[in-house]
């Protein structure tokens, strides 16, 4: 009887131990269930909020492209492509043309916005030596526009400065259109305004775009499935050959 007890104790603390082993490895399996669970839910959160400052980038580099290259994109390239000479020539002004109608103000000196028609204008003509050559006509511009926004483009001032017959100043002329100057010329003011208005946008929503594609899209290219290569095919035997193998 004794030895049959003892075998049955040994029994109960076998199971009691299968039991603690067993509840240890299942509240484990839970640690690591919870742990991978909050992994996934910080990595989700984390990804959101990364979207939505890339999307809010993208959004805001699109918007200031919309806004930014009509009013200081365009004009500066302009500028650019006029090929204006960096030295300047001394101009003076020799006649100014005080124009009312929306077909006499086809062109201006200056005006103050560049969207709508102008009923009111003002047209400078002067005449500029470049390089103590002779004097050549042309029509003066406050930039190669010929209009702008305030406080870039101040059109009374203009006038005051420019607008009277016999103003002497300097002025650059364009190489492109040699009929064409300006009182004011930089061509590293104009590079710089480019970069701004232009470079920095787009660089800024490449950027965001290529975030966004990396993190919802599968921007890996797929590798192409190689066809399964054949078997080599066994050489066709003759009915005299397949004798011979046989008596062999």
């Amino acid at each position: 009887m004794p030895k049959c007890y003892i075998n049955e104790e040994c029994n109960i603390h076998s199971q009691w131990v299968e039991a603690v082993i067993k509840m240890r490895g299942g509240s484990s399996e839970r640690l690591v269930v919870r742990a991978s669970r909050r992994r996934g839910e910080t990595r989700a959160k984390l990804t959101k909020y990364i979207t939505v400052v890339l999307a809010t980038i993208l959004s805001g580099g699109g918007s200031a492209l919309l806004f930014l290259v009509p009013l200081y994109a365009d004009p500066a390239l302009s500028a650019l492509a006029a090929d204006f000479d960096p030295v300047p020539a001394e101009c003076v002004t020799e006649r100014r043309d005080d124009r009312l109608g929306l077909d006499n103000c086809t062109w201006a000196s200056c005006r103050e916005g560049c969207t709508s028609d102008a009923y009111k204008c003002i047209q400078l003509h002067v005449k500029y030596k470049a390089y103590s050559e002779e004097w050549r006509p042309a029509v003066l511009y406050v930039n190669i526009k010929g209009c702008g926004y305030p406080p870039v483009v101040d059109c009374d001032n203009f006038t005051i400065n420019y607008g009277y017959v016999g103003a002497r100043y300097p002025c650059y002329w364009s190489r492109a259109d040699n009929t064409v100057v300006v009182p004011r010329w930089s061509r590293g003011e104009q590079v710089a305004t480019v970069t701004r208005t232009l470079a920095l946008p787009l660089f800024l929503s490449g950027c965001a775009g290529i975030g966004l594609c990396a993190l919802h899209c599968e921007c890996k290219p797929r590798r192409r499935r190689r066809p399964p290569r054949r078997p080599p095919r066994l050489p066709t035997l003759s009915p005299d050959e397949t004798s011979v193998y046989r008596l062999g």
